[in-house]
């Protein structure tokens, strides 16, 4: 800021000013300081314009920065719901096939106890279909896990650029009180 190395000039030339013979007053150059001080009233109003400039610049990019990061919390909440709502869509699926997996084999396995001449086969196909309806339940249900950790972890690679843009506009508002 020139201001401030004006001010320095004129502060420097009142320090080295010589003293009056005993006196505690000192001898200066009225024109050397009027010089000084008119460069000073020259030179003030721009420098207030600027540093008002810079402090509005700074209010923007912190409205702007708060906006974007209300904008960017809202579609994260909305994406989370909306893997909670498939993975609670996914489920209820698993969970119906399941069942009717289930029924099926309870079914079939009242079928084969029926005929008398094969209750052992019945046995053994009715342990084998629960048992493939059980796997076919449990991988329905592992891939919807997966599905929503995939969702989720999308999710979380979204904040993560959400949260460096914001250390980012950080930095640049500190580099800006420079």
């Amino acid at each position: 800021m020139e201001v401030m190395l004006l001010l320095d000039a004129l502060e420097d030339i009142l320090e080295k000013a010589p003293n009056l013979p005993l006196s505690s007053k000192s001898i200066i150059h009225k024109e050397e300081l009027q010089e000084i001080i008119r460069e000073i009233r020259i030179k003030l109003p721009d420098e207030i314009k600027q540093a008002q400039w810079i402090k509005e610049e700074r209010q923007k990019i912190l409205i702007e920065a708060k906006k974007e990061a209300e904008s960017l919390k809202k579609e994260c909440e909305e994406k989370v719901n909306k893997v909670k709502e498939e993975r609670q869509r996914i489920l209820a699926e698993a969970e119906k096939e399941a069942e009717i997996l289930k029924q099926e084999a309870d079914k079939r396995v009242q079928e084969l106890v029926d005929e008398s001449d094969i209750i052992k086969k019945a046995n053994e196909q009715a342990k084998e279909l629960i048992i493939a309806a059980q796997i076919d339940a449990k991988k329905i249900r592992l891939g919807s896990k997966a599905y929503a950790d995939e969702l989720l972890a999308e999710l979380e690679k979204h904040t993560d650029k959400i949260n460096e843009t914001i250390r980012n506009n950080r930095e640049e508002l500190k580099n800006f009180k420079s």
